[in-house]
């Protein structure tokens, strides 16, 4: 009979096996192949040179013969290791995650857990710098629950929670990348990575946070611009006594994005041309510098009205990222700015063809932040959520028995039934509208258009109204960005006139006409997507444009009467 564990067993015995035979085999294959003598003669700097300066097929030959003189498998551990962070270093992801994927499974054998955890650290590294966000959390997840059960609780903050929060920058959970940050920050000078580099490495993602989130809000808030040039500072003022060149080209391009937020396009020219120049002087190939520095280079150029030159800054993005890489979010950028600057060109068939290439480009990157959200929530709740869940059952224990002691219960349970049945009717009649919209949009819409078109006499009326009906279909309320200004900007239109329009013609103001849509999405695709009800409340806000999942919650029961948890509960009973 089939055994799943016997099976499982089997594999990781032929595994071992494998790997014992590997330095034999290593040997065996390499006496037989033609290895020629000036390669035999080379020495093992001059055989990684090579290795590092050609490609994968022309370097086999040396590596074979570099795997020959080694005796054992942590010597190989410590090459393919050595290897892995040289094409780091040169931005060649794809080489550097081979070689450590080498690197892990020799320290795998001789079980040194110390070295794993550096090793899938570094691979989360290089994952992360190649966009590959669900390989890259795979890998920090594993160096954590190794740091875990070893004890290291200092390098697990120190070293995963900064890269874990990039992660979740990238899906805006910035509350919980903050707190990540914060978490490492504060241990940090009690350890002897205080001042060094990665201190420095930490600064510059707490300043990546603190941008994004002064992004995400809907006013200018100078003091969050202040907190972020706070740690910017810091990390140059530690990268220039390390002189630590990375460190300065990252910090400067941050500086220089700031003073680009602050329409400061002078000084951010000039912070991130200071970046620029550094990296030529430097030996530092990573592409992720080029991309930044080029990206916000041709965004200052862009609000400068210099078209030309920002075409060309964007062109060296796109030549370098579009043959690896196409689910990175600069490169989704990159080709809606080529849009712009061809628009303001006036080469409307470039903008065109830039504009539907950010389209397809960016829905692909959706889907695949659902993917990620959706192991991140899973994580949040599983391994790393395991203390809290036991304190939250202490607490409920505890909540039991000074109820049980005394005599609330009754009036407790009275009103709980009261709101449930309350709950119950508000769902019922949600639900019964809900189904009653799918019935009534299957109508033709031609004889409603009718009817409007016989009220709307002003053609200016009519052509804001089309544009809304255009937006609404795009789902642009789903934005963060989403305001009244940037809708009267995309009928082309000012706020004042869209809004006395959307009251007049909607019966609604703007922001109940905005928080209409997004909690009638809400409702809708609650009760159709099963992957989309498995989000957390605050993962599902940020979906709709909500900046909290306080403010989601609020306005999605004052418009149904029952809270989102509530509904979600209900749909999954159905």
């Amino acid at each position: 009979m089939y055994s799943p564990s016997r099976y499982k067993i089997y594999l990781t015995s032929i595994h071992i096996l494998i790997i014992f035979f590997l330095p034999i085999q290593h040997k065996v294959f390499a006496q037989l192949q033609d290895i020629p003598k000036d390669i035999r003669q080379e020495t093992n700097d001059q055989l990684k040179s090579n290795i590092l300066e050609l490609s994968q097929e022309e370097a086999v030959i040396y590596e074979k013969e570099l795997l020959r003189r080694l005796e054992s498998n942590s010597d190989r551990v410590a090459l393919y290791e050595e290897l892995s962070r040289a094409f780091s270093k040169q931005g060649d992801n794809k080489r550097s995650i081979r070689y450590v994927k080498e690197a892990i499974l020799y320290a795998q054998f001789i079980k040194d857990k110390e070295k794993l955890i550096e090793l899938y650290r570094l691979l989360g590294n290089s994952e992360l710098f190649a966009w590959h966000d669900q390989e890259a959390l795979d890998a920090y997840y594993k160096a954590l629950e190794i740091a875990q059960k070893q004890g290291n609780i200092d390098q697990k903050v120190i070293f995963l929670n900064p890269n874990i929060a990039i992660i979740r920058r990238r899906m805006r959970q910035l509350d919980k990348a903050l707190e990540a940050c914060n978490e490492a920050l504060a241990i940090i000078p009690n350890t002897i990575y205080n001042n060094e580099r990665d201190h420095v490495n930490l600064l510059t993602i707490v300043s990546e946070v603190h941008l994004d989130i002064q992004q995400s809000e809907t006013r200018l808030d100078l003091q969050q611009y202040d907190t972020v040039l706070k740690y910017v500072n810091q990390g140059l003022s530690m990268s220039n006594e390390l002189d630590y060149k990375a460190g300065l080209i990252d910090l400067y391009t941050k500086k220089g994005t700031v003073y680009f937020y602050k329409k400061d396009y002078t000084a951010a020219l000039q912070y991130l041309k200071t970046a620029d120049r550094i990296l030529k002087e430097s030996e530092i190939k990573h592409k992720s510098f080029v991309i930044n520095i080029n990206y916000f280079l041709a965004s200052c150029y862009v609000e400068n009205k210099e078209y030309k030159n920002a075409i060309d800054k964007l062109q060296q993005i796109i030549d370098l990222k579009e043959e690896e890489d196409k689910n990175h979010t600069r490169l989704i950028n990159t080709y809606k700015l080529m849009a712009t600057s061809y628009e303001g060109l006036g080469e409307s068939k470039n903008s065109l063809y830039w504009y539907n290439k950010y389209s397809t480009l960016n829905e692909k990157y959706q889907k695949g932040k659902d993917k990620v959200v959706n192991t991140i929530y899973e994580k949040d709740t599983g391994i790393l959520g395991q203390e809290i869940a036991v304190q939250k059952r202490n607490a409920i224990y505890f909540l039991c028995l000074l109820i049980a002691v005394s005599g609330i219960c009754i009036l407790i349970i009275y009103i709980y039934k009261k709101k449930q049945r309350a709950s119950k009717q508000s769902f019922n009649k949600l639900l019964k509208k809900v189904n009653q919209l799918e019935m009534s949009s299957k109508e033709s819409p031609k004889s409603k258009e009718k009817s409007r078109e016989v009220i709307i006499d002003d053609e200016k009326v009519r052509a804001v109204l089309k544009g809304l009906k255009r937006l609404e279909d795009q789902e642009f309320f789903l934005n963060t960005d989403c305001s009244l200004r940037s809708m009267a900007k995309k009928v082309k239109t000012n706020a004042t006139y869209l809004s006395k329009i959307i009251n007049t013609h909607k019966g609604l103001s703007y922001n109940d006409y905005i928080n209409n849509l997004r909690i009638d999405y809400a409702v809708n695709r609650i009760k159709s997507d099963k992957k989309f009800r498995s989000f957390s409340i605050k993962s599902i806000a940020t979906e709709l444009g909500y900046k909290s999942d306080y403010s989601f919650a609020k306005h999605f029961k004052s418009k149904t009467g029952i809270n989102p948890s509530y509904y979600i509960k209900r749909i999954e009973n159905i």
